[in-house]
């Protein structure tokens, strides 16, 4: 009995550390690769909820689908305000993007803004980027 007792509890122990687990992560970074066409951006919201401050770094999601809505930032970067001044952008918008991320546990998200150079491949003059993730890493979820 007792040892019925003692593998009852482990087992509701092993699952609730497992049900805190089930999380990831959504991140920004100020330096994405500019070689491969990528530039920062600012996480505006979370499933149509707005994010401010420094929480916007970085927010922690439960696991499974959301929608991320991301502010390019392409034009903070020196090299990103060189390449749509030789593209032909002029001043641009604050238009948000969203971008649906299936988040797994222990999963990090890297997002960016990644520059469309062909003009070809813009239907509209906001087409210009498009917000992606260029990275996801393994991040233990607390």
């Amino acid at each position: 009995m007792r040892h019925s007792l003692a593998i009852a509890v482990l087992l509701l122990l092993s699952a609730a550390a497992q049900a805190q687990t089930v999380c990831g992560y959504v991140a920004t970074t100020p330096k994405p690769p500019t070689a491969k066409g990528l530039y920062p951006v600012a996480i505006a919201q979370i499933d149509g909820k707005k994010v401010e401050g420094r929480d916007a770094a970085r927010v922690k999601l439960q696991a499974g689908s959301h929608q991320i809505g991301v502010m390019e930032q392409i034009a903070e970067d020196r090299r990103g305000r060189a390449q749509l001044e030789k593209l032909g952008i002029g001043k641009t918008s604050s238009a948000i993007k969203v971008i649906e991320i299936s988040v797994q546990a222990d999963g990090s998200y890297l997002l960016a803004a990644k520059l469309i150079e062909d003009p070809k491949a813009r239907a509209q003059p906001a087409d210009y980027w498009e917000p992606v993730v260029w990275r996801k890493l393994v991040d233990s979820c607390r």
